[in-house]
């Protein structure tokens, strides 16, 4: 108030216009007139009915936006419901009087917190200084300067900026961090509309992108326990040959089937390359010792999907199943699910997966499943073993 107070003095008396400083100069005196017909002009609606819907979306986000910066600052909480509702109505009011369309400033919203309002009462007493002036002080106004007004802005709008936040997504969270300062500089550099829009925008694609590519990992018993974990956070976890345990950590469906897909195939090729690999070690050694050839079997038999974070499964991802157990099924390794909640289970059960896959093949937790699977392929190396035992050369005669 003293930075206005002095700055109309000024120009009152020295006359910083003729200086090159522009200031305010009009302001149109008195209360716009009751417009009725312009409010409801059905006839044009179709020409500026995209750009009314533009405004309508912007200006809510806008509103919550400085709203919720707001109640997160002094620890209260709002209802996005009723924002919305004080916003179509007082458009509807201001559209009677032929207003601008009204939405919660950033600005504006700034400035009143900054002068220490507490309540939407101070609302109303700007309202009523906001009457009073266009009625009698209008020409006052006139003489106050551009610069002046933008630095009552400015002012406000900088206690605005978070810059504690910033430092925290720096630390906790790169993506957020770099969506902040997009949404930072556009508001700065663009506007708020198109600042708001670009954040969105970012927030959108990086949601796609997390769901498209969603987290998976292999899982490994924890060392004494039946508690499976990522052996990429725990090292230690004991994993078995010829078994693959994976974790999927996002809903299946169109977006992610294929990338799910994708990295099941490069679990199993790294599973079976690390058998591989240690089968070639082992037979090293025992050349080394002069002993005979290990003789073990190189491949996967079992691939157990751990499915408790899949809380949504839809016809793609039920294909792209149906795929993968026809290809791995063909290659002698049977899938296995453990842990689907009662909606995946559903659509498992109404698709014909759980009955292809074998309902014997589902199962409550990774421990159960894998146990069986030990017990399947201890069974399966005895079988083998007992047939080679009775088999008998051609040059061998028994009596």
């Amino acid at each position: 108030m003293i930075l206005v107070v002095f700055t109309v003095v000024l120009q009152a008396t020295v006359d910083l216009e003729a200086n090159g400083i522009p200031i305010i100069k009009s302001i149109p005196k008195g209360l716009p007139p009751f417009t009725l017909s312009t409010a409801v002009d059905i006839d044009n609606f179709g020409d500026v009915a995209a750009l009314v819907i533009s405004i309508v979306i912007v200006g809510f986000m806008e509103s919550i936006a400085i709203a919720k910066r707001l109640a997160t600052k002094h620890g209260y909480e709002i209802d996005s419901s009723k924002e919305l509702l004080g916003l179509g109505l007082s458009n509807l009011s201001a559209g009677l009087f032929n207003g601008y369309a009204i939405t919660g400033s950033f600005s504006r919203s700034a400035v009143n917190n900054e002068a220490g309002a507490k309540s939407g009462i101070s609302a109303l007493v700007t309202a009523a200084l906001v009457l009073l002036t266009l009625l009698f002080l209008t020409p006052v106004f006139e003489l106050l300067t551009n610069a002046t007004l933008a630095s009552i802005v400015i002012s406000g709008v900088v206690s605005l900026v978070d810059y504690n936040e910033a430092i925290y997504l720096w630390k906790v969270h790169k993506f957020d961090f770099g969506n902040w300062m997009f949404a930072f500089l556009g508001t700065l550099f663009l506007g708020v509309e198109l600042g708001l829009g670009i954040a969105i925008g970012i927030s959108l694609l990086l949601v796609i992108f997390e769901s498209a590519y969603p987290h998976t990992a292999v899982l490994g018993r924890l060392p004494g326990t039946t508690e499976y974990r990522n052996i990429k956070n725990y090292p230690q976890a004991e994993r078995y040959d010829g078994i693959v345990v994976i974790r999927i950590d996002a809903p299946i469906y169109f977006a992610n089937t294929q990338n799910i897909k994708e990295k099941v195939e490069k679990y199993v090729k790294a599973s079976l390359r690390e058998i591989a690999e240690r089968l070639e070690e082992q037979k090293e050694q025992l050349l080394e010792k002069g002993e005979g050839a290990l003789d073990e079997d190189t491949t996967v038999k079992f691939i157990i999907f751990e499915l408790s974070a899949v809380a949504h499964i839809d016809t793609s991802a039920l294909h792209i199943l149906h795929d993968m157990h026809k290809e791995y099924s063909s290659k002698g390794m049977q899938i296995c699910f453990t842990n689907p909640n009662k909606r995946v289970m559903q659509r498992l059960v109404g698709s014909g997966i759980a009955d292809e896959i074998g309902r014997e093949f589902i199962f409550v937790s990774s421990h159960d499943a894998v146990d069986f699977c030990l017990r399947e392929m201890d069974s399966d190396d005895m079988i083998r073993y007992e047939k080679e035992s009775s088999e008998v050369p051609e040059n061998v005669t028994v009596d």
